[in-house]
């Protein structure tokens, strides 16, 4: 079953501060539905321009699991949520076809394509997926939230998922756009992120 939308601008620009519900953590301008396991939207073929829908059997949830196995502190939490972005990029990826997405944008054309916008809504997505797996301690997922070009040091502006410390309250980017489907996510302080980081 495939769901077809066309994302307006709004959805580059910043976003409020404080945690949000796992309904508001999208922009109301689209037409992405709540994630469950069973049941969540995949966006593809730049700015979710074309909408599936995908689920995680229960050995891929235990795959993903067992990445938590070690997870006693914020630190480790992060490095597992970065590892954990990857695996499900991958299984996802395997299933829809965008297993080949090239890092950045319009490096290479195709339906199967990610830009920023597809990558930081389905990172929100698996963010709100592993939240809802009990698997987060230390961080909740927060409301996507973008920089502008100037910024950016790139051609246009770049858009981000984010989680936050539920202790110290500190935002974290979330970011899957600089590398090939599959590969750990990017995590790195969002004040840092904001003034153009790139790893």
């Amino acid at each position: 079953m495939r769901f077809i939308t066309l994302i307006s601008l709004g959805l580059l620009v910043a976003c409020s501060s404080g945690y949000k519900s796992p309904a508001a953590l999208y922009k109301t301008d689209t037409d992405l539905f709540p994630p469950t396991l069973d049941r969540f939207p995949h966006c593809r073929s730049y700015g979710c321009k074309i909408i599936d829908v995908a689920k995680l059997e229960n050995h891929e949830q235990l795959h993903i699991k067992s990445i938590f196995a070690n997870n006693e502190t914020p630190e480790h939490e992060r490095k597992n949520i970065s590892e954990a972005i990857g695996l499900i990029e991958q299984i996802i990826g395997q299933k829809i076809g965008t297993d080949k997405d090239v890092a950045g944008t319009y490096v290479q054309l195709g339906h199967m394509q990610h830009d920023c916008i597809d990558e930081s809504t389905n990172t929100t997505t698996y963010l709100i997926l592993l939240n809802q797996m009990q698997l987060l301690k230390f961080h909740k997922p927060n409301i996507l939230t973008s920089r502008p070009p100037i910024l950016s040091g790139r051609l246009g502006p770049h858009r981000t998922a984010v989680i936050i410390d539920t202790k110290t309250k500190i935002k974290y980017a979330v970011d899957s756009w600089f590398h090939d489907n599959g590969h750990n996510a990017e995590i790195i302080d969002l004040d840092t992120w904001r003034w153009g980081w790139h790893p």
